[in-house]
């Protein structure tokens, strides 16, 4: 059925896929954090972006990784529905990864 009113909801198979990624990239990621290479910033927005459809501005997020532990951090401006979407995304890191990552959403 074809609504004129798009629902704004997260793409749960987008998440999922999301964090299969960030598992398999990590390495690279911290890698790229450490030499101060930029290449993993486009590939996380690439794959970050189908997660949630309803925002058709830019995402922004914030990673750094020190001594072990990293840190991603992802801005919703306030906006409700990133803020629960963000707080799903969050809750849906493998375990593996949230043992040294930590997800914040910040405003």
């Amino acid at each position: 059925m074809f609504s004129l009113f798009s629902k704004k909801v997260m793409d749960e198979k987008a998440a999922k896929d999301f964090w299969a990624w960030f598992e398999e990239q990590e390495e690279w990621i911290i890698n790229c954090l450490a030499n101060h290479d930029s290449a993993f910033i486009w590939a996380i927005d690439e794959r970050l972006k189908p997660v949630f459809p309803y925002f058709k501005k830019e995402l922004e997020f914030q990673l750094g990784y020190n001594e072990g532990k990293g840190e991603f951090f992802f801005f919703h401006f306030g906006n409700q529905n990133l803020i629960k979407d963000a707080d799903s995304l969050s809750k849906m890191m493998p375990e593996n990864i949230s043992e040294h990552w930590s997800f914040i959403a910040e405003k």
